[in-house]
């Protein structure tokens, strides 16, 4: 059941709350793990070039590691998907990452950046590229980049065609803008309030998209058994129908003969 295919254009509550999620990883790691941005990795490349070029090799290897990760997470967030076509990925994501979630929110306070910055990394770059479109339109849920730019465009559309249908996308992607900020403003007041524990702030907002998914694949079951038996009644019926035709033609058949026999006896 859970293992059904699902696609990639969910609904738009999944996408605000992995938005939400997006701009909340951010303020987690910049206020409580060195000022690293994890969910993208342009400022990261850039970190890591200056501080090699400074020499500062130590300084720049933390940048290094979260790329790294982050490439790992695309690379798997495109094979697996791929060769186990009946797993139903989004599901699969959004649980691993609940979990991890909450195993990060026991990691110590002194335990070194290490272990955050390629989770985080990995989580982001899996998260980005397994929900990728909402009602047919690109977005993404760990930077807004290209949201901001995707708003202003299809706004302008919007004045300059009198498209409503321009401005519904420029919405929709605004909105989840709007999501992302929220989630920052969220995490960096949690993480300045209740440090590494603030990080179960987001798997308590996984809770309901996981239970959305797991309805969705029952509701999927169950339409899909109810189709199989719809065709099931539909191949008996025709059979059955067949079959009392075939019956009555035979009968028939049966009738002239006779006559046939009759007309000929009476001749002879």
């Amino acid at each position: 059941m859970l293992f059904k295919s699902f696609k990639r254009d969910i609904s738009p509550y999944v996408f605000a709350m992995f938005a939400m999620i997006g701009g909340f990883l951010e303020a987690f790691t910049f206020v409580l793990h060195g000022g690293v941005f994890c969910n993208a990795q342009s400022g990261n490349v850039v970190m890591l070039v200056m501080n090699f070029l400074r020499g500062d090799f130590a300084a720049g290897l933390r940048y290094l590691y979260s790329i790294l990760a982050y490439i790992a997470g695309i690379v798997l967030s495109t094979l697996i998907p791929a060769r186990f076509k009946k797993v139903n990925w989004p599901f699969v994501v959004t649980a691993i990452e609940m979990v991890v979630f909450v195993g990060l929110a026991f990691v110590p306070e002194t335990a070194s950046d290490w272990y955050t910055y390629p989770t985080v990394a990995f989580l982001c770059a899996v998260q980005y590229n397994t929900f990728t479109k909402l009602r047919g339109m690109a977005l993404a849920t760990t930077f807004v980049t290209n949201d901001i730019r995707q708003t202003v465009m299809h706004l302008v559309r919007g004045v300059s065609e009198k498209n409503r249908e321009e401005f519904k996308k420029s919405g929709i992607y605004a909105f989840i803008i709007l999501c992302f900020a929220a989630g920052a403003a969220v995490g960096t007041v949690a993480a300045n309030g209740i440090a590494g524990w603030c990080i179960l702030i987001c798997a308590g907002l996984l809770v309901p998209v996981l239970a959305l998914f797991i309805a969705d694949a029952v509701r999927s079951s169950r339409l899909a058994r109810e189709a199989a038996n719809s065709e099931t009644v539909n191949f008996e019926t025709t059979n059955s129908g067949t079959a009392n035709s075939e019956t009555a033609n035979s009968g028939d058949d049966g009738v002239q003969l006779s006559i046939d026999d009759l007309s000929s006896g009476g001749k002879n």
